[in-house]
């Protein structure tokens, strides 16, 4: 996590993905991950987290948001 003085410029928590989180040796499939994004007002992240599954990254994204009372924009997609 940045410093607390960063989380004060906080504004929204925003869940995006699935993004390509490599592929996977084992089976040969591309491994989807989401990231959930602290941003400023300008949109700009502070920092993210990346999560292994879309409810994980919504759990999280909602929680974050909650625990910081800002706003929570999700635009992340399950993995197909």
């Amino acid at each position: 996590m940045p410093e607390q003085s960063n989380l004060t410029q906080v504004k929204c928590i925003i869940v995006d993905g699935p993004y390509s989180g490599g592929i996977s040796e084992s089976i040969g499939d591309e491994i989807p991950e989401w990231v959930v994004a602290l941003c400023d007002d300008d949109g700009g992240d502070i920092t993210t987290h990346t999560c292994a599954s879309y409810e994980s990254a919504l759990e999280l994204g909602h929680l974050l948001a909650r625990e910081m009372k800002v706003e929570l924009i999700i635009e992340a997609m399950r993995a197909e």
